[in-house]
């Protein structure tokens, strides 16, 4: 079968444009050769309302509803006006800068035997997997919850982002409590909701590697506190990864609490804090 050259763009969702991130929640790919355009958007919209707290359900809901329509639109106009030489034109127009919470990324191409086919493929691996999206941003939102939970009890700041360790070996830690330029305690948030169970215990052996490393070396702070959001009680696997991380930690002398649980956040704070 002939390969044809085809244009994609990826749809962006930048809730704050000057942060610079953003998660994908879409993909529009156009074959001038066949005349193939097609789009596919996000419908699982737990993920992107996660990781951004300022995205609520109706938002998201309404977001998709005007992309499908901006793009239905877009999509009778090739059925039946546009001639196939103007579909590079119309994809370079979507892709072109906008002001707006939704963009459209700069366009990109590949060989196709089968657009549609190949649509799908670029949704599973932009959307599905939303590979910008990493687990780091996801507990950069879980940091400012954490922070959140420290202010109200006027305990932020007495917790800063500082290095744990020496020079040859050390651990960045978003909420370090120093007493005599020594730190006391700290507070690390987890993410550990990966979607696979290998991605589970990837993640939470980095961490439980920096912390033995950490007391091999006497360097730990007196108390550590991780403060982690793990999956559903229905994915068995996944939970039980999550589990035996947590009981690890643990093992470790570390306390570990639900990201939710703001008393036991609090209570650890304060038993060190003067």
């Amino acid at each position: 079968m002939k390969r044809l050259f085809s244009h994609y763009t990826l749809i962006r969702l930048l809730p704050q444009a000057d942060a610079g991130e953003f998660a994908n929640i879409g993909v529009v790919l156009a074959c001038p050769e066949t005349g193939f355009f097609g789009f596919r958007l996000m419908r699982k919209q737990r993920r992107v309302t996660q990781f951004f707290e300022e995205i609520t359900h109706d938002l998201l809901t309404k977001l998709r509803k005007e992309l499908t329509a901006e793009l239905d639109h877009v999509q009778r106009l090739v059925a039946t006006q546009y001639a196939r030489t103007e579909l590079v034109q119309v994809m370079q127009d979507l892709a072109k800068p906008r002001e707006t919470m939704v963009r459209y990324a700069p366009l990109r191409g590949l060989m196709t035997e089968d657009p549609a086919a190949d649509l799908d493929k670029l949704f599973e691996r932009y959307v599905q997997r939303d590979l910008s999206v990493v687990p780091e941003y996801h507990e950069q939102v879980l940091v400012k919850l954490v922070k959140r939970t420290l202010a109200t009890e006027k305990l932020a700041d007495a917790f800063v982002a500082d290095d744990v360790g020496t020079d040859d070996f050390h651990v960045h830690l978003p909420f370090v409590h120093e007493r005599d330029g020594s730190p006391v305690a700290a507070i690390k948030p987890l993410d550990l909701t990966q979607d696979e169970a290998n991605k589970i215990y990837t993640h939470g052996d980095l961490w439980l590697g920096h912390i033995r490393r950490l007391k091999a070396l006497h360097l730990e702070p007196q108390g550590l506190l991780i403060a982690t959001e793990g999956p559903g009680a229905d994915d068995a696997k996944r939970l039980r990864a999550f589990n035996d991380i947590v009981e690890e930690f643990r093992g470790l002398d570390v306390t570990v609490v639900e990201r939710s649980d703001s008393r036991g956040i609090l209570d650890f704070a304060r038993s060190y804090v003067q």
